[in-house]
């Protein structure tokens, strides 16, 4: 598993609608482990895959035209390993 953060600076509240707009596109059952916030100078995505190969997949095909067409550019995006994931209670890092 690899999990990613993208940085989006700007008016949170905006980037937030904006997030909002993608996230109404993309089926809830492609998130394994998927959180957003708003920071004070913007707004933060952290989100997972099961691979590398997997994120740059889906980083370099559509999600960013996805993101492009609902106005929302990424200050950065970083990806790596992860150590060890847990939501509910719940191990999910291994299969």
């Amino acid at each position: 598993m690899h999990c990613s953060l993208w940085r989006f600076e700007g008016d949170p509240d905006y980037l937030e609608r904006r997030y909002l707009d993608v996230l109404a596109a993309i089926p809830e059952s492609n998130h394994k482990l998927h959180a957003a916030a708003k920071t004070p100078t913007g707004f933060l995505i952290f989100d997972t895959c099961p691979s590398e190969q997997v994120f740059h997949d889906f980083v370099d095909g559509p999600v960013r035209e996805l993101f492009a067409e609902h106005g929302l550019t990424p200050m950065s995006v970083e990806d790596y390993p992860v150590s060890a994931a847990y939501a509910q209670g719940t191990r999910i890092d291994v299969e």
